[in-house]
């Protein structure tokens, strides 16, 4: 058994040591450049089991089984497939029957079964063990490595693996896992094949596993905190920009939910210009990441126009308004004045006259502030194909050439300013404030291209740069034709048009029915602006109703 005698203190780090380690691990020589994981590297866990061990003492067979183990190790960052090769490699080493991984459950206190190899391996995991409990308990609890080669008659051994498994076993090896001085559970070999024993040697083989296992279960650990920490700062980033603009609240979660879908669909194709076109894993996340933050420019564009429900700003409804009613009251002020000069002038005419005009007027004012407030609402792109037509326009103009008299001269009954905003064919913005939404995929752009992203990342700018490109060059803020935009960014376009025109919480517009929606994609495909063959993918595979299952308007 290896105990704390003789044993390198933590502050001695030789030439021999990382010629050592190097030989154990050739993962060590590349990434010892990390901060992070050469903290873990050179914590006072990993130099004793070096120093113990050490390369000499290997022979060649044994030493090319840890350098192979190592390599497999640390080839991956997917926390169940390093536990399931320690375990593989713990009875390769050992030249064990079976084996076992118990981890550390920080809420209990426990020990579990997370991985077990052998015949009787399932039943093993629903096992827990405190702390002192059975020999790995006693491992967890001492920290000391241990070989019992009579199990049976040890007093420490527990029984209930046994039981709930009906495996026998005879004798095991355990060894605690840690990493950066950090317990994280206990590795086992059990039952040495050919009935054999375990011997003091092999003890230090397998210490020397532990520690390889507990540097790549770290090391998926802190891959896996960057993972989140990074989810969390996309999912903020979300939250940051549904703040400012809450009517489109999910809209980005259900962009991404249906471009990712869509990407699953493509790698299906076995035919079509999409036939040889394979996503992975990585660049599926690389797409979800895109399409989750493709909006996010609009915390640059000012609330107020991101929120603009109606043509006219509440403000200027209300100007007009009061506008209106004081028109209204000047009339009632005029004739009541008329009035009072024929009492004066006792001139024998009739006021019902008067009155009767006045009501004539009352009523076209109202009249003409009811058509205000009718040509105040947005139209949309279900509503019409062609913009508003002459007469509508022309009766606006003949209302603003209209004048009353104000406290400082005449004035029109609708500024220039208002007229222009009531004559927007399609939406609630004018020209100017237009171009500011649209700026916001630059802005998407710039904010994204500050973010160091990884090599398998580094795409999600361009991508959600392009997501308002069409493929005839008619699309912003580039006018990029087909071949400059990313078939990524073709898919979320189809995404985000659909979601857009089946949202229920636009104000600018009511929600249509994702029949409509897909007559107007399907427009839109025949007319060359969007990619007709990942937009038949879409319609046929029924991509769309991943998002059916939502509040909505539409009948």
């Amino acid at each position: 058994m290896i105990t704390n005698n003789g044993l390198l203190h933590d502050t001695t780090t030789s030439a021999s040591f990382f010629t050592c380690a190097r030989t154990l691990n050739p993962w060590f020589y590349v990434h010892t450049q990390h901060p992070v994981l050469e903290c873990m590297l050179t914590s006072k866990n990993f130099l004793r089991t070096v120093s113990q061990v050490g390369a000499p003492k290997m022979n060649e067979q044994t030493l090319r089984q840890f350098q192979e183990i190592s390599a497999l190790l640390n080839s991956s960052l997917d926390h169940g497939e390093i536990r399931q090769r320690a375990i593989e490699a713990a009875t390769i080493i050992m030249d064990a029957e079976a084996g076992s991984l118990l981890l550390l459950d920080e809420a209990t206190g426990e020990l579990y079964f997370d991985v077990a190899h052998g015949e009787k391996s399932v039943a093993v995991r629903q096992v827990r063990l405190g702390f002192g409990q059975g020999i790995a308990g006693h491992v967890a609890r001492t920290g000391e490595p241990l070989i019992v080669n009579d199990v049976q008659g040890d007093s420490r051994f527990s029984r209930r693996a046994d039981q709930a498994s009906g495996f026998i076993t005879r004798n095991m090896v355990c060894v605690p896992v840690r990493a950066r001085g950090r317990f994280l559970g206990v590795l086992q070999a059990i039952n040495r094949k050919h009935d054999g024993l375990f011997e003091d040697n092999d003890l230090q083989n397998f210490v020397a596993l532990g520690h390889q296992v507990g540097i790549a279960i770290e090391n998926a650990n802190l891959y896996e905190e960057i993972h989140q920490l990074f989810e969390g700062f996309i999912s903020a980033s979300v939250q940051a920009i549904e703040s400012r603009d809450p009517t489109t609240s999910g809209h980005s979660q259900r962009v991404a939910s249906l471009t990712c879908r869509l990407a699953e669909i493509v790698n299906l194709v076995e035919t079509g210009p999409y036939a040889r076109i394979l996503f992975n894993a990585e660049q599926i996340k690389e797409i979800r990441y895109a399409a989750v933050l493709h909006d996010f420019g609009k915390v640059g564009v000012r609330e107020h126009i991101l929120s603009k429900a109606e043509k006219l700003y509440p403000a200027q409804q209300e100007a007009v308004k009061t506008r209106f009613d004081f028109i209204k009251r000047t009339l009632e002020a005029d004739t009541l004045r008329r009035k009072l000069e024929i009492y004066e002038t006792n001139r024998h005419e009739s006021t019902q006259t008067l009155f009767a005009q006045l009501e004539r007027q009352i009523h076209d004012v109202d009249d003409m502030f009811s058509f205000v407030l009718k040509c105040n609402q947005p139209m949309s792109r279900s509503h019409h194909a062609a913009p508003q037509p002459l007469p509508q326009l022309e009766r606006l103009r003949e209302i603003a050439d209209q004048e009353y008299r104000s406290f400082d001269g005449m004035r029109p009954y609708l500024t220039k300013q208002e007229v222009q905003s009531l004559s927007i064919a399609e939406g609630s913005l004018v020209g100017e404030e237009r171009r500011q939404i649209q700026q916001h995929v630059s802005h998407t752009f710039e904010f994204l291209s500050k973010i160091p992203w990884t090599k398998s990342l580094k795409n999600v700018p361009s991508i959600a740069w392009s997501h308002h490109e069409k493929l005839d060059g008619s699309g912003y803020p580039r006018g990029l034709k087909k071949d400059l935009i990313p078939i990524q960014a073709r898919m979320m376009t189809i995404c985000d048009i659909y979601d857009a025109m089946t949202a229920a919480d636009r104000p600018y517009k009511s929600a249509i029915s994702p029949s409509e929606a897909l007559r107007y994609l399907a427009g839109q495909a025949t007319e060359g602006k969007i990619d007709s063959a990942l937009f038949d993918l879409f319609q046929k595979e029924k991509v769309y109703e991943m998002t059916l299952v939502r509040p909505s308007k539409v009948a």
